[in-house]
Protein backbone atom coordinates (compact mmCIF):
# COMPACT_ATOMS: atom_id res chain seq x y z
CA UNK A 1 0.00 0.00 0.00
CA UNK A 2 2.57 2.04 1.08
CA UNK A 3 4.88 1.52 -2.04
CA UNK A 4 1.58 2.21 -4.38
CA UNK A 5 1.42 5.34 -2.51
CA UNK A 6 5.04 6.47 -3.50
CA UNK A 7 4.42 5.63 -6.66
CA UNK A 8 0.97 7.75 -7.40
CA UNK A 9 3.28 10.63 -5.46
CA UNK A 10 5.69 10.54 -8.14
CA UNK A 11 3.83 10.54 -10.85
CA UNK A 12 2.23 13.61 -9.99
CA UNK A 13 5.33 15.61 -10.42
CA UNK A 14 8.17 15.09 -12.75
CA UNK A 15 10.78 12.61 -11.36
CA UNK A 16 14.12 13.16 -10.18
CA UNK A 17 17.14 10.59 -11.65
CA UNK A 18 17.36 8.96 -8.06
CA UNK A 19 13.61 8.76 -8.31
CA UNK A 20 13.30 7.07 -11.85
CA UNK A 21 16.26 4.75 -10.49
CA UNK A 22 14.18 3.69 -7.13
CA UNK A 23 10.99 2.87 -8.79
CA UNK A 24 13.38 0.81 -11.15
CA UNK A 25 15.06 -1.02 -8.62
CA UNK A 26 11.56 -1.80 -7.08
CA UNK A 27 10.45 -3.22 -10.65
CA UNK A 28 14.01 -5.35 -11.37
CA UNK A 29 13.20 -6.57 -7.56
CA UNK A 30 9.20 -7.80 -7.92
CA UNK A 31 10.97 -9.13 -11.32
CA UNK A 32 13.04 -10.94 -10.02
CA UNK A 33 10.94 -12.82 -6.86
CA UNK A 34 8.58 -13.82 -9.51
CA UNK A 35 11.05 -15.52 -11.67
CA UNK A 36 12.40 -16.95 -8.58
CA UNK A 37 9.15 -18.47 -7.88
CA UNK A 38 8.75 -19.93 -11.04
CA UNK A 39 12.31 -22.08 -11.01
CA UNK A 40 10.87 -23.10 -7.32
CA UNK A 41 7.71 -24.42 -8.79
CA UNK A 42 10.00 -26.58 -12.02
CA UNK A 43 12.53 -27.68 -9.83
CA UNK A 44 10.07 -28.83 -6.85
CA UNK A 45 7.93 -30.57 -9.36
CA UNK A 46 10.81 -32.16 -11.11
CA UNK A 47 11.91 -33.81 -7.64
CA UNK A 48 8.64 -34.58 -6.69
CA UNK A 49 8.34 -36.32 -10.66
CA UNK A 50 11.58 -38.66 -9.76
CA UNK A 51 10.39 -39.75 -6.49
CA UNK A 52 7.36 -41.10 -7.59
CA UNK A 53 9.51 -42.44 -10.31
CA UNK A 54 12.09 -44.41 -7.94
CA UNK A 55 9.75 -46.00 -5.61
CA UNK A 56 7.86 -47.01 -8.69
CA UNK A 57 10.64 -49.56 -10.08
CA UNK A 58 12.79 -49.35 -6.93
CA UNK A 59 12.99 -53.26 -7.95
CA UNK A 60 15.04 -52.23 -10.72
CA UNK A 61 18.61 -51.37 -9.11
CA UNK A 62 20.46 -49.72 -11.97
CA UNK A 63 17.66 -47.69 -12.83
CA UNK A 64 16.90 -47.00 -9.21
CA UNK A 65 20.29 -45.74 -9.40
CA UNK A 66 19.91 -43.53 -12.28
CA UNK A 67 16.48 -41.76 -11.07
CA UNK A 68 18.50 -41.19 -7.57
CA UNK A 69 21.75 -39.44 -9.08
CA UNK A 70 19.26 -37.29 -11.17
CA UNK A 71 17.28 -36.26 -8.52
CA UNK A 72 20.18 -35.82 -6.42
CA UNK A 73 21.72 -33.91 -9.03
CA UNK A 74 18.71 -31.66 -9.92
CA UNK A 75 18.03 -30.77 -5.70
CA UNK A 76 21.44 -29.38 -4.93
CA UNK A 77 20.99 -26.86 -8.01
CA UNK A 78 17.62 -26.03 -6.61
CA UNK A 79 19.25 -26.00 -2.87
CA UNK A 80 22.32 -23.60 -4.67
CA UNK A 81 19.54 -21.62 -6.47
CA UNK A 82 18.07 -20.61 -3.27
CA UNK A 83 21.43 -19.60 -2.55
CA UNK A 84 21.41 -17.09 -5.03
CA UNK A 85 18.69 -16.19 -4.22
CA UNK A 86 18.71 -15.07 -0.74
CA UNK A 87 21.89 -14.10 -1.58
CA UNK A 88 20.57 -11.41 -4.20
CA UNK A 89 17.47 -10.68 -2.07
CA UNK A 90 20.01 -9.29 0.74
CA UNK A 91 21.88 -7.41 -1.98
CA UNK A 92 18.16 -6.08 -3.37
CA UNK A 93 17.00 -4.74 0.06
CA UNK A 94 20.23 -2.78 0.69
CA UNK A 95 20.08 -1.17 -2.43
CA UNK A 96 16.37 -0.04 -1.75
CA UNK A 97 17.83 1.39 1.57
CA UNK A 98 20.37 3.60 -0.01
CA UNK A 99 17.87 5.18 -2.70
CA UNK A 100 15.17 5.48 -0.23
CA UNK A 101 17.49 7.60 1.94
CA UNK A 102 18.12 9.49 -1.24
CA UNK A 103 14.24 10.09 -2.04
CA UNK A 104 12.75 10.34 0.72
CA UNK A 105 15.52 11.97 2.87
CA UNK A 106 14.92 11.64 6.79
CA UNK A 107 12.24 14.10 7.23
CA UNK A 108 9.14 13.79 9.22
CA UNK A 109 6.72 14.38 5.97
CA UNK A 110 8.17 11.30 4.14
CA UNK A 111 8.29 9.26 6.88
CA UNK A 112 4.71 7.46 6.15
CA UNK A 113 6.26 6.67 3.11
CA UNK A 114 9.42 4.81 3.72
CA UNK A 115 9.13 1.32 3.12
CA UNK A 116 12.59 -0.68 3.01
CA UNK A 117 14.40 1.52 6.08
CA UNK A 118 11.91 1.44 8.37
CA UNK A 119 11.56 -1.41 10.96
CA UNK A 120 9.38 -2.50 13.59
CA UNK A 121 10.36 -3.62 16.91
CA UNK A 122 10.75 -7.27 16.70
CA UNK A 123 10.15 -7.89 20.46
CA UNK A 124 6.55 -6.36 20.08
CA UNK A 125 5.83 -7.87 16.52
CA UNK A 126 7.45 -11.02 17.58
CA UNK A 127 5.58 -14.08 19.54
CA UNK A 128 6.46 -17.36 18.22
CA UNK A 129 4.73 -18.96 21.24
CA UNK A 130 1.96 -17.86 20.38
CA UNK A 131 -0.01 -20.15 17.68
CA UNK A 132 -2.15 -17.05 16.23
CA UNK A 133 0.73 -14.96 15.90
CA UNK A 134 3.41 -13.87 14.04
CA UNK A 135 7.08 -14.69 15.05
CA UNK A 136 10.88 -13.34 12.91
CA UNK A 137 11.33 -16.03 11.03
CA UNK A 138 12.84 -16.21 7.77
CA UNK A 139 11.07 -17.54 4.66
CA UNK A 140 14.07 -17.76 2.35
CA UNK A 141 16.09 -19.66 5.33
CA UNK A 142 13.32 -22.09 6.09
CA UNK A 143 13.41 -22.61 2.33
CA UNK A 144 17.18 -23.61 2.57
CA UNK A 145 16.76 -25.82 5.15
CA UNK A 146 14.17 -27.83 2.76
CA UNK A 147 15.63 -28.18 0.04
CA UNK A 148 18.78 -29.09 1.51
CA UNK A 149 17.49 -31.71 3.20
CA UNK A 150 15.88 -33.02 -0.48
CA UNK A 151 18.96 -33.14 -1.57
CA UNK A 152 20.65 -35.15 1.27
CA UNK A 153 17.58 -37.60 1.10
CA UNK A 154 18.39 -37.65 -2.53
CA UNK A 155 22.12 -38.95 -1.56
CA UNK A 156 20.61 -41.45 1.26
CA UNK A 157 18.55 -42.91 -1.86
CA UNK A 158 21.45 -43.13 -3.97
CA UNK A 159 23.88 -45.03 -1.80
CA UNK A 160 21.13 -47.29 -0.24
CA UNK A 161 20.42 -47.97 -3.60
CA UNK A 162 23.98 -48.52 -4.95
CA UNK A 163 25.08 -50.43 -1.66
CA UNK A 164 24.14 -53.71 -3.18
CA UNK A 165 26.87 -53.00 -6.25
CA UNK A 166 29.06 -51.07 -4.73
CA UNK A 167 31.94 -52.51 -2.35
CA UNK A 168 32.92 -49.47 -0.10
CA UNK A 169 28.95 -49.40 0.87
CA UNK A 170 28.26 -52.89 0.61
CA UNK A 171 28.74 -53.54 4.79
CA UNK A 172 27.34 -49.99 5.45
CA UNK A 173 24.89 -49.27 8.25
CA UNK A 174 21.88 -47.42 7.42
CA UNK A 175 22.50 -44.67 9.97
CA UNK A 176 26.51 -44.46 8.35
CA UNK A 177 25.22 -43.77 4.89
CA UNK A 178 22.67 -41.34 6.32
CA UNK A 179 25.47 -39.41 7.64
CA UNK A 180 27.73 -39.89 4.88
CA UNK A 181 25.17 -38.16 2.59
CA UNK A 182 24.76 -35.10 4.94
CA UNK A 183 28.37 -34.53 4.93
CA UNK A 184 29.05 -35.58 1.53
CA UNK A 185 26.48 -33.23 0.31
CA UNK A 186 27.77 -30.51 2.77
CA UNK A 187 30.89 -30.58 0.79
CA UNK A 188 29.76 -30.87 -2.43
CA UNK A 189 27.44 -27.34 -2.16
CA UNK A 190 30.40 -25.97 -0.97
CA UNK A 191 33.05 -26.56 -3.46
CA UNK A 192 30.47 -25.91 -6.33
CA UNK A 193 29.51 -22.68 -4.63
CA UNK A 194 32.97 -21.51 -4.47
CA UNK A 195 33.16 -22.53 -8.58
CA UNK A 196 33.11 -19.06 -10.96
CA UNK A 197 31.45 -21.13 -13.70
CA UNK A 198 28.21 -20.66 -11.80
CA UNK A 199 28.18 -17.27 -10.22
CA UNK A 200 25.90 -14.96 -11.44
CA UNK A 201 26.97 -12.37 -14.69
CA UNK A 202 26.02 -9.46 -12.58
CA UNK A 203 28.91 -10.95 -9.40
CA UNK A 204 31.38 -11.11 -12.32
CA UNK A 205 31.06 -7.52 -13.68
CA UNK A 206 31.23 -6.94 -10.04
CA UNK A 207 34.21 -8.44 -9.33
CA UNK A 208 36.19 -7.44 -12.64
CA UNK A 209 35.45 -4.06 -11.79
CA UNK A 210 36.64 -3.96 -8.16
CA UNK A 211 40.04 -5.64 -9.96
CA UNK A 212 40.34 -2.43 -12.07
CA UNK A 213 39.80 -0.33 -10.11
CA UNK A 214 42.65 -1.80 -7.80
CA UNK A 215 44.62 -2.03 -10.93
Amino acid sequence: MAEEKMKQNMETKEMSFEERQYQRLIDARNFHYENFNKWSLYFYAIIAALFIGFYSIKDNTILSCVIALVGYVISICCYLSGKGYYYWEISWIRLLHNYEREVLKETKDHEELRIYSRFYDIKKSSFPMTISKGANISSSKLSLWMSFTIAFSWGFLLMKSAAPKMFIFRECHSLTLFVAAIVGTWCLTYILALMPCIKSDMQALSEAKSNKLKN
